[in-house]
Parts: structure tokens; C-alpha cells; sequence
């Protein structure tokens, strides 16, 4: 069966029983995720105001709080944790092969000025060095 709907511009739609019986379960699911949304935010709303409330007294101009208290927060929300920034120094070991050059000194410098390092996470390369502690011919 079809069913006929007029648009406000005066366009007309056709439906058929799938198509309409689609409509309604879409429906019925976005209905659910609005109210799981709202739940959520009901929760996030509230565990901010009992976090902050529970570390305020009348009068107070401030708030003070741990880096703790402000990650349980942010996790018990679903949140990213507050993280700090550490410096990491290390050794990386390298041993490069079948190098061809005319001396050892060269092949020192073919490999000194074709090392290069990268760090593909969070964080940035601040400096790095290459030493080339020996070579010898195979």
C-alpha cells in the first residue's frame, strides 16, 4: 500500500508500508539516543556540582583541589585524564650493513649524515646525536 503526504511547499511524497514502518524505527532509535544524551549530561551536570560543592564553604572566593581529585573527576565522567609532560633521554644502539665507501671514515660519514630519527606520538624530538662508535670492513 502507499500513502500520500503533502509537504508545506506543496510537493507530494510517497510512501509505502516499509518505508513508513523505516521512519518509525528510526525514530523510536534517535528518541532512545536523545534520552541516553540527556541522562549523560544529567550525570555529568551533577557530578560537577557535587565535585565543586564538596570542596566550597560559604564565603569562599576560591576553590582548591588535587590533580587527583580533578582526574577522578574527569574519569569518573568518561573524560581524558589531566597528564603531565616528562623529558625521556635513552641510547639507541645501531648497527648498519653492507655500507659501501672507499675508507671507514667514509662510511662513517655516509651513515652519520644518513641517520635520521622520528617519534611519531604525543610529544616532540628536541635533539639527538649520532655516534658512530666504530666501523670495519666486512
Amino acid at each position: 500500500m502507499e500513502y500520500l503526504h503533502t509537504n508545506l511547499d506543496g510537493s507530494i511524497v510517497k510512501y509505502t508500508d516499509d518505508m513508513i514502518k523505516h521512519v518509525i524505527e528510526s525514530e523510536d532509535y534517535n528518541k532512545k539516543k536523545v534520552q541516553e544524551y540527556l541522562s549523560r549530561f544529567h550525570k555529568v551536570r551533577v557530578s560537577v556540582y557535587e565535585f565543586f560543592n564538596n570542596r566550597y564553604d560559604s564565603g569562599d572566593t576560591e576553590i582548591t583541589c588535587t590533580v587527583d581529585d580533578v582526574n577522578e573527576l574527569l574519569e569518573s565522567l568518561g573524560a581524558d585524564k589531566l597528564k603531565a609532560l616528562f623529558t625521556v633521554n635513552g641510547t639507541i644502539s645501531f648497527s648498519v650493513v653492507d655500507v659501501e665507501a672507499d675508507s671507514e671514515e667514509d662510511a662513517r660519514d655516509i651513515v652519520s649524515n644518513s641517520l635520521e630519527l622520528q617519534f611519531t606520538d604525543e610529544g616532540s624530538l628536541d635533539e639527538w646525536d649520532v655516534e658512530v662508535t666504530d666501523a670495519s670492513q666486512q
